[in-house]
């Protein structure tokens, strides 16, 4: 009992962790509530060529994507009009924040239908 206990506060306090990591690390505000995905943060790792995490929240992309624009940053839409996407990015560091809704899961194939939030930075290239 107490151990399940003290896992779940190491379970709470890393979710609060990395909202507070990701935001002075990457330079950008993480969406009020969103849950830190673990998962799919370990899916952007492996790609060397930037930094990366994940959140999920299951409010409305209209409301994420009023969030971000509202922190400044310049908006850039991806495909098609629809609002089921939203790419933004904060110039003057560099890091791009994409927002979806409905979106795939890479490893079960299946939609998912809560709000996903990537949070990026492009490495620099060695000589940069």
């Amino acid at each position: 009992m107490i151990l399940t206990k003290i896992g779940v506060a190491a379970f709470v306090c890393m979710i609060g962790i990395s909202s507070v990591a990701a935001e002075e690390r990457l330079g950008v505000a993480v969406y009020p509530g969103a849950k830190y995905d673990q998962i799919r943060t370990g899916l952007l790792a492996e790609n060397p060529s930037f930094q990366g995490v994940a959140y999920r929240t299951n409010d409305d992309i209209a409301r994420v994507i009023d969030f971000y624009r509202k922190q400044g940053l310049l908006f850039l839409k991806i495909g098609s009009p629809s609002k089921e996407r939203a790419r933004f990015k904060k110039v003057d560091i560099d890091v791009d924040v994409v927002v979806q809704q409905p979106w795939k899961d890479a490893q079960t194939g299946a939609t998912m239908t809560d709000t996903l939030i990537l949070i990026l930075k492009e490495e620099a290239k060695k000589g940069e």
